[in-house]
């Protein structure tokens, strides 16, 4: 006890001495957990490198499992067991039966062949259902809920108008030969096509804005622009069968939608593709591809689907066309555009595309050839060529 106090000498109000921490005791708890987080990163990203150099030089064969190289994927041999290397490759267009309906340009009326004659027949509007548009569209690819109306059959109507009924979701045309008495003909829509929120649209080769071109898609191969695309509607897109040939492995190809701009927008992965057949004579002639997304597309103000032509459209020379796309601003060479690009063009007569100091002949019948006479606007690479009305 201290003489001078009530309070024993170890009492609570007696702060004890404290060993100061040593710069090794420190590292242990402070410095050795962060080498050990960092080691850990390091080990992370290596072993995601290395993961990454695998899947981009090698393909993972199962049952049983091993790795085969990159080329072998698609390349028409089957080299897994199971032949998934030869299963998610561009694909050529299935065999099938013709397609036996078709809208014509007078007011988008809708034709049926007469499996009996051979020949093409207008739908006349006697007895029209939803469910006979609805048949009529799915016949011609489109998923979605159509329109139709009824129009006067004009002076112009040069094929036999008859009733239409159903069988098997296919449309035929009636047996009966009775008149049409409603006197009409069916217009029918299968959807809302090439409406853009932005016109008019600027002459020139000028930037371009999505809201003017909303159905205009980016179509990349390994996150690099190969080709421009058009929205036919929410699973599928059209373009050029060139461009996939030399790429057959579709898990590397994707979509940009809804942006005029490259850079960090979203893309979307592809489901299948469809190319048509490369004629040898001539190979620049039905150079047509289908590109099917593996999730739907939400149309709005930027992302919309373009109208195709009619079975019998037919365009005469002059008549002012678009051409827009990411392509090359200067011809054999340069660099692609990050920003979309648009220009007015004009449909040149196929005599004048064909003359000794142009094509000389290479333009065919199934194809269009468009500019400008006097030159200085054109596509370089990956056209897209739209009515200037459309």
């Amino acid at each position: 006890m201290d003489p001078d106090s009530n309070q024993p000498l170890n009492s609570l109000d007696v702060t004890p001495l404290r060993k100061a921490r040593t710069s090794l005791e420190t590292f242990r708890k402070v410095g050795i957990p962060i080498i050990a987080a960092l080691l850990s990163l390091l080990t992370i990203t290596a072993v995601a490198v290395l993961i990454k150099v695998v899947l981009d030089n090698y393909f993972l064969c199962g049952q049983p499992l091993h790795f085969i190289q990159r080329g072998q994927v698609c390349d028409g041999q089957q080299d897994c067991a199971s032949g998934e290397d030869e299963q998610h490759c561009v694909k050529k267009f299935p065999d099938g039966p013709p397609v036996t309906v078709r809208l014509s340009r007078d007011r988008s009326t809708l034709q049926v062949l007469d499996l009996a004659t051979k020949n093409w027949a207008s739908a006349c509007f006697d007895n029209f259902t939803e469910a006979l548009a609805k048949t009529a569209c799915g016949q011609m690819g489109y998923d979605s809920k159509p329109t139709f109306r009824a129009v006067e059959i004009g002076p112009a109507q040069d094929l036999d108008v008859v009733k239409i009924t159903e069988n098997m979701q296919e449309l035929q045309v009636q047996n009966s030969n009775g008149p049409c008495l409603s006197g009409s003909l069916v217009s029918l829509q299968c959807i809302a096509c090439g409406e853009s929120l932005k016109v008019p649209r600027v002459v020139g080769g000028e930037m371009a804005s999505v809201d003017s071109w909303p159905w205009q898609v980016s179509i990349q191969y390994d996150k690099r622009h190969i080709c421009g695309g058009s929205v036919l509607d929410p699973h599928w897109i059209l373009t050029a069968a060139h461009c996939f040939r030399k790429r057959l492995d579709v898990s590397n190809w994707k979509v940009m939608a809804g942006s005029d701009k490259m850079g960090n927008f979203p893309s979307l992965p592809v489901a299948k593709i469809f190319i048509t057949e490369p004629n040898i004579t001539s190979p620049k002639e039905q150079d047509i591809a289908l590109v099917k997304l593996q999730l739907p597309l939400t149309f709005s103000g930027t992302v919309r689907p373009i109208c195709l032509p009619f079975s019998d459209e037919e365009l005469a020379p002059a008549t002012p066309l678009w051409v827009s796309g990411w392509g090359f601003t200067e011809q054999n060479g340069g660099k692609i555009s990050d920003i979309l690009l648009q220009a007015s063009v004009q449909l040149i007569d196929s005599t004048r595309c064909n003359a000794e100091d142009a094509y000389q002949g290479e333009v065919t019948e199934k194809m269009l050839c468009a500019g400008i006479p006097e030159g200085g606007v054109d596509t370089c690479q990956q056209p897209l060529l739209w009515p200037l009305t459309g």
